[in-house]
């Protein structure tokens, strides 16, 4: 756990003292971001091949492919896309660590500039980044993160109203991971004026839809296995704590801002949430609906500092304090969750790649 340690208590550590300090006009208070996804970047690239589920799966299939030719490519039940990426790195080296290195690489690049442009409070984006499933599936799914990866490019062009490159884009997505599909909700969602005086109409649907979760995923299952090509089976995940958290997450982000003050994108990623809080209903029948979420999830950290920067006047105490609570809260959840939680893909206890650990 020391890696991870680390990788959450120094941005926490710096952060208030590079408040408002400029070095030779460089923001300080940017670089707790940064020494976060650095050492991000770091601990997914060396991480040993024993490190998240599906490691030594992706490992296998980079080493058969490295021995196949080009027009052989598809030869795999992985996406095409994420076939001739695994190629064309093979031909660079046929090392796995080369390839596990440089997927870390593109997918932390690829995130970070939004992040670095939105984020307005490291200390609380950074915990709540490290309590969600998107954490933990960096250490794991690289195919799937990839796709997400790709869905903050998809992103920039939704806020920019550029469908035009926003569509090509998801379609991109989909050759890395089939369920990035779910991108093409992200620009009309987005776009949606959805402000409290819609509550009337947003609460019904929300319980509707909840109560329905069984019926409704039953219907779309032959369509989801279709698509993604992952077994649609209906059964008991068990998965509700992140459900409820979400839920807390919306409450919040409709009870605490002064909706007034608010920039079309922070109203654009409340959207996404209530998005991300739908799909999470589904999760406790089928874990495919998490991965459906992943490319809505990894935006919550973003959303919820804006939402405090945004407080009427009546809620800032009440919002200053929460931000305290949950900045603590979620550091201490995420250390204790390393060590008991069974969900974590086997990323706790770290290990990296030159260690002798023994699977």
């Amino acid at each position: 756990m020391v890696p991870f340690i680390i990788l959450l208590t120094v941005p926490l550590v710096i952060y208030p003292f590079s408040k408002n300090v400029k070095i030779n006009g460089y923001r300080l208070e940017q670089f707790p971001l940064l020494f976060f996804f650095l050492m991000l970047t770091f601990l997914t690239a060396f991480r040993h091949q024993s490190i998240g589920n599906d490691t030594s799966v992706y490992i296998y299939f980079y080493r058969n492919i490295s021995g196949v030719p080009w027009n052989q490519v598809t030869w795999g039940s992985l996406e095409i896309g994420f076939q001739f990426y695994m190629k064309l790195l093979s031909m660079i080296s046929p090392e796995p660590q080369f390839f596990i290195a440089v997927s870390s690489i593109v997918v932390c690049a690829l995130i970070y500039p939004t992040y670095k442009r939105l984020c307005v409070d490291p200390s609380l984006t950074i915990v709540i980044f490290c309590v969600l499933s998107t954490f933990v599936m960096m250490f794991s799914g690289i195919r799937q993160m990839m796709a997400v990866s790709i869905g903050f490019l998809a992103y920039e062009f939704t806020r920019r109203g550029k469908w035009y490159f926003f569509i090509p884009t998801v379609v991109f997505a989909t050759l890395f991971h089939t369920s990035a599909f779910m991108l093409v909700f992200m620009y009309p969602v987005f776009h949606l004026r959805l402000t409290k005086k819609w509550l009337l109409a947003i609460v019904p649907v929300l319980l509707v839809i909840f109560i329905l979760n069984r019926p409704i995923f039953s219907f779309l299952a032959p369509f989801l296995g279709e698509v993604t090509r992952f077994e649609v089976v209906m059964r008991s995940t068990g998965a509700y704590s992140m459900m409820f958290l979400f839920l807390a997450f919306t409450v919040f982000s409709f009870l605490i801002p002064d909706e007034s003050a608010f920039d079309e994108e922070t109203l654009g990623l409340r959207n996404l949430l209530l998005l991300s809080l739908v799909l999470q209903f589904f999760v406790p029948l089928n874990f495919l609906a998490m991965r459906m979420n992943y490319y809505f999830i990894i935006f919550i950290p973003l959303l919820l500092p804006k939402i405090i920067q945004y407080s009427r006047v009546k809620w800032q105490q009440f919002a200053l304090v929460g931000r305290y609570i949950m900045v603590i809260f979620f550091f201490i959840y995420f250390i204790y969750s390393g060590f008991t939680s069974p969900y974590n893909l086997h990323v706790f206890p770290y290990h990296f790649f030159w260690e002798n650990v023994v699977v």
